[in-house]
C-alpha cells in the first residue's frame, strides 16, 4: 500500500470526525421546540405541596408551546427551594395563565413568553381573563411575597381580560402598556385590592427603558411588546392593522402585527400555519404540531 494512499485515507477519516463533531455541536447548539399540555385545575392540586411542585417542574421543563392553560398555583412552603428556571422556555399559551398562592416565590420567570392566546378563559368575578396574578403574599408575613413577573417579550393576549389583584410587593406592572398587548381592547386591565407594590409604582424613573416600561430592574426586561407602527387603528380592525384605514386590518389570523392584509403576511399566527400561512385550524390531512400544520 503506497504512502499517498494511506496520507488519503486519513485525510477522508479526519474530514468525517470534523464533520461529525460540527453536526454534534450544532443539534447541541440548535434550540429545540417543544409542546406540551397545560391543565385546567385553578387553584386546586394533588398529592403533598413538594409533589405539586415537582410536577410542575416535570410537565413544563423545555416547554416551549403549552396547549391549554399554564397554571402556576400553591407554591407556598416555605421549606422548599423553589426554582422556576424551567418556565424561561415556554413561547406560547394556547389557553389562560394563572398565577395565585405563589406566596414563596419572588421572580416568576417568563422570560420568552410572546402570546397568550386566550382560547380559554378563567372566569372569576363575573368576568373572563386570560391573565390572572393574584394572592402572591403570606398573610402573616407584610414582608415577603411576589415581587417580578418577567414578561418582557409578551406581546399579545388575543382574547380575554387582565387581572391583578392582591399582590403588595408585585413591582413594575403598572409602567406596562397594556393596550398594544390586548389588541386596543378598552377596560382589559383591572387592578384591584392591593395589585401592585405603591412604592415601586411610584418610581418614575426613565434611564433604562423608554417611557420607564419594564418588568423588572434590568434593561433585559424593558418591554418589548410592537407599538403599532401605523399609528391608531380603525374601529373595524381589532386593535391590528398596517395603517388607519378600514381597509388596512390585519388578517384575522394574525397576532402581534402584519405587513399586509392577508393571511401569510402576518408577523405571527394567533393559531397554526400551513403552508406559509396562518389559519384557524389545520386542515385536511393535516394535524398539528406547535403551530404548524404537518400533512399525512
Amino acid at each position: 500500500m503506497s504512502y499517498q494512499f494511506i496520507v488519503s485515507l486519513i485525510a477522508v477519516y479526519l474530514s468525517t470526525v470534523i464533520l461529525c463533531v460540527s453536526s454534534v455541536n450544532l443539534r447541541i447548539d440548535e434550540f429545540e421546540e417543544r409542546e406540551c399540555y397545560g391543565t385546567t385545575v385553578g387553584f386546586g392540586y394533588s398529592g403533598t405541596l413538594e409533589f405539586h411542585y415537582q410536577n410542575l417542574k416535570k410537565r413544563y421543563t423545555g416547554c416551549t408551546y403549552i396547549h391549554g392553560n399554564l397554571e402556576l398555583t400553591n407554591l407556598v412552603d416555605p421549606k422548599l427551594n423553589y426554582d422556576l428556571s424551567f418556565l424561561k422556555t415556554i413561547r406560547y399559551v394556547s389557553g389562560y395563565v394563572l398565577i395565585g398562592l405563589v406566596t414563596e416565590v419572588e421572580i416568576i420567570p417568563l422570560d420568552s413568553l410572546q402570546v397568550i392566546r386566550g382560547n380559554q378563559t378563567y372566569r372569576i368575578m363575573d368576568d373572563d381573563y386570560s391573565l390572572v396574578v393574584g394572592l402572591t403574599s403570606r398573610n402573616d408575613d407584610s414582608s415577603w411575597g411576589l415581587k417580578e413577573i418577567h414578561l418582557p417579550q409578551l406581546k399579545e393576549i388575543s382574547n380575554g381580560k387582565v387581572l391583578f389583584l392582591g399582590n403588595p410587593f408585585l413591582g413594575y406592572i403598572n409602567t406596562i402598556d397594556w393596550e398594544p398587548i390586548l389588541r386596543g381592547r378598552q377596560d382589559a386591565a383591572h387592578f384591584q385590592d392591593g395589585p401592585y407594590n405603591e412604592s415601586v409604582a411610584n418610581n418614575k424613573d426613565t434611564t433604562l427603558c423608554e417611557r420607564g416600561r419594564r418588568w423588572g430592574d434590568s434593561k433585559a426586561l424593558c418591554q418589548q411588546a410592537d407599538p403599532r407602527k401605523s399609528g391608531p387603528c380603525h374601529a373595524d380592525c381589532n386593535g391590528r392593522c398596517f395603517g388607519p384605514e378600514s381597509s388596512q386590518c390585519c388578517h384575522n389570523s394574525c397576532a402581534v402585527g402584519c405587513d399586509g392584509p392577508s393571511d401569510d403576511q402576518c408577523w405571527m399566527c394567533k393559531d397554526y400555519q400551513y403552508e406559509a400561512h396562518c389559519v384557524g385550524f389545520c386542515p385536511h390531512k393535516s394535524y398539528p404540531k406547535l403551530q404548524d400544520c404537518i400533512q399525512y
